[in-house]
């Protein structure tokens, strides 16, 4: 399940109907969904903002 919305979402991107981070987030909002969290709570989970990313 992970990995087929793994690719739909990597698929919408490339043919332009998403963004990266809207794709993202909707992918997490899916699996959320599925993992039965609650609509509004699995929607702000998968839109947290992320710290930056260090090297």
């Amino acid at each position: 399940m992970i990995a087929g919305t793994s690719i739909a979402a990597v698929l919408l991107v490339l043919q332009g109907h998403r963004t990266w981070a809207d794709g993202g987030s909707d992918a997490a909002e899916f699996v959320l969904q599925a993992l039965e969290i609650e609509p509004e709570e699995a929607r702000r989970i998968a839109n947290w903002e992320l710290p930056p990313v260090s090297k």
